[in-house]
Parts: C-alpha cells; structure tokens; sequence
C-alpha cells in the first residue's frame, strides 16, 4: 500500500485502503461524491485534525474485509462482484431488518419514541434500495456489459443517462444513510437497550457500511472506469 498523503484524494486513499471509507463514514465524510477532494482540503472543511487522520489512514489494511484488493479488478470483474457481495445481500437483508426493526419499536416506542422516525426512514430505504438494485441487476449493468464487451460511442451514449441517474440516487440514500446517523446517535444506546434493539442497530449500521463501499465502486470504480475507456477512443 502507498503511504497515504494529505493531497492524495479521497476516492485514491479508498482504493488503496478500503477500510478508510469506515474512517470517512463515521465522520460524516462523503468520499462516494466528494472523491476528486484531498484529504487536506476535506480535513479543513470538516475541522478535523489531518496529523491524527493520515497517522489512523495508514495504520489500514490494504485489502477488504474479504481479502480481495480492488484496485487490480477490471470493470466486468468490479461488476460482478458488486452484484454478490451486496445485491444478494440486499435482497435478503432489507425485508428480515424490516421485521426486526418492526418488532423493536413496538417493544421501545414509549421509551424511545424517535424509534418511530427510525422506521419509517429505513422504509423509505428498503424501498428505494431494492427498486435502485433492479433497476441495475435487469437494465444498467447490462448496458454497462454490454458497453464493456463492445466499447463504442453510441453504447456509451446510451448508459451514460443512466449511470447519471444512479449516481444521483446514491447521493439520496446517502442523505438518507446520514439522516439514519444522526437519529440513531451514531447507533448509539444506553445500557438499558434491549438485545432485539442492540441486534437492529448493529445490523443498521452494517448496512450502512455496505451500501457506502457499494456506492463508492460504482461511482468511483465502475462508473469512472466506462468513462475512462470512453475517453480512451473518442474527445468527449
């Protein structure tokens, strides 16, 4: 792994050590939109302090949580793997949440009563999620694909409205993702929380996590390498 530095971008430390997207998360760092920022630029805006943060950056491991370094997978490969570490995921996760969310808030509703603006926030994420991932499974990424087999001009004039598109709702979910944050104190709770609850909050922050590196390869890594090609061939 290169030495991260503070003029290295956000989307560049990333690459080299994909753990970092915890690091910016958690600190309310959008590294998915705001990729093309220094580390400097962003740690100023933010008030952050930059010694500490290079210091924690590259104490990362240069690989995933899986073992499987990104930065040598091509676009196809990059596509694949989206599609079974978090669209299959997704698809089971979202509805088996849903449910223990349902029941958590029942249980702790007078307790916590903002439980309530937690549901019905990640009902509006479930639904917007799974419509988003069909839409790329059935359309898009076969657009991509067929794009990536046959890279010409009028393939890639035709995906190019949708990957704007998509890049788009990223940014939504990701409001909504720091909208979840904020209400649930970080996924925060005091010593008297449930099991049930501690249980929904870990699983919500999970998703959180994945849905943030998800957006991150596609934008950054699928998205900007169709783009790269195009560039390769023509002068848009």
């Amino acid at each position: 792994m290169k030495t991260i530095t503070s003029d290295m971008t956000l989307k560049d430390i990333v690459s080299e050590a994909p753990g970092a997207g915890n690091i910016f998360r958690e600190l309310r760092i959008d590294f998915i939109h705001n990729g093309d920022k220094t580390l400097q630029s962003m740690t100023v805006e933010k008030n952050l302090s930059l010694d500490n943060l290079i210091y924690e950056l590259n104490e990362m491991n240069p690989v995933n949580e899986d073992g499987i370094d990104i930065k040598y997978m091509d676009e196809k490969s990059i596509l694949t793997y989206i599609q079974r570490k978090y669209h299959e995921d997704l698809k089971d996760e979202l509805p088996v949440l849903e449910k223990y969310l349902e029941n958590a808030v029942k249980q702790n509703k007078k307790q916590q009563p903002e439980l309530e603006e937690v549901e019905e926030l990640f009902k509006n994420i479930k639904t917007t999620f799974l419509e988003h991932v069909d839409n790329e499974d059935n359309t898009v990424f076969e657009m991509i694909s067929t794009y990536l087999d046959t890279p010409n001009s009028h393939h890639f004039e035709a995906v190019k409205p949708h990957m704007t598109s998509l890049k788009s709702e990223h940014e939504n979910l990701a409001i909504n993702f720091y909208e979840l944050r904020a209400l649930t104190n970080d996924y925060t709770l005091d010593s008297s929380a449930t099991a049930e609850l501690r249980l929904v909050y870990h699983r919500l922050e999970k998703l959180e996590k994945d849905a943030f590196n998800h957006f991150y390869l596609e934008n950054n890594k699928l998205f900007e390498g169709v783009y790269e090609k195009q560039r390769a061939i023509s002068d848009f």
